[in-house]
């Protein structure tokens, strides 16, 4: 996973010019609500260290996820992110839920991935929360997400 803080460049040898290439973070997101889904673009449009990568159909999902730094989304596309390991911001019908870390797994898990725990339909959040939460998932280490993977495959099994 690329640190947010970090500059990532790879080389790459064209006509006998040495180029440098900036890799950007792949954020996909997934969210259904189209308010919310506007929302989350305004932010994102203006931020050029990301690419961003909007899912439109449930076939191509899983490979956008494998392929992704980070997943911006709710439901199936949060659940499927923890899965795969990935840092997860799950933000819904039901408002800003944050950043999936161990401690909030579980409650985020019971609440289905669906927004803010006890939020309210449609719920309204701040950009600028936003933005912290996406500044906090690249600090999230491998041992984490495996960690939250890990109970995702144990609550299948129960």
């Amino acid at each position: 996973m690329k640190n947010f803080n970090e500059l990532s460049v790879t080389s790459s040898y064209k006509e006998s010019n040495l180029q440098l290439v900036e890799q950007k973070a792949c954020i996909v997101v997934g969210i259904a609500n189209p308010r919310i889904k506007i929302r989350v673009e305004v932010l994102l449009s203006e931020s050029p260290e990301y690419q961003t990568i909007y899912i439109s159909s449930g076939s191509e999902t899983g490979k956008l996820i494998e392929e992704a730094d980070l997943i911006i989304g709710s439901g199936i596309t949060a659940y499927e992110g923890v899965a795969r390991r990935k840092p997860v911001i799950v933000v819904g019908d039901y408002g800003l839920g944050g950043l999936v870390t161990p401690d909030t797994f579980r409650s985020q898990y019971n609440n289905r991935f669906k927004g803010r725990i006890n939020g309210m339909k449609d719920e309204s959040f701040s950009l600028e929360s936003l933005e912290k939460e996406i500044k906090k998932a690249f600090s999230l280490t491998f041992q984490e997400l495996q960690m939250m993977s890990n109970q995702i495959i144990t609550y299948q099994n129960i």
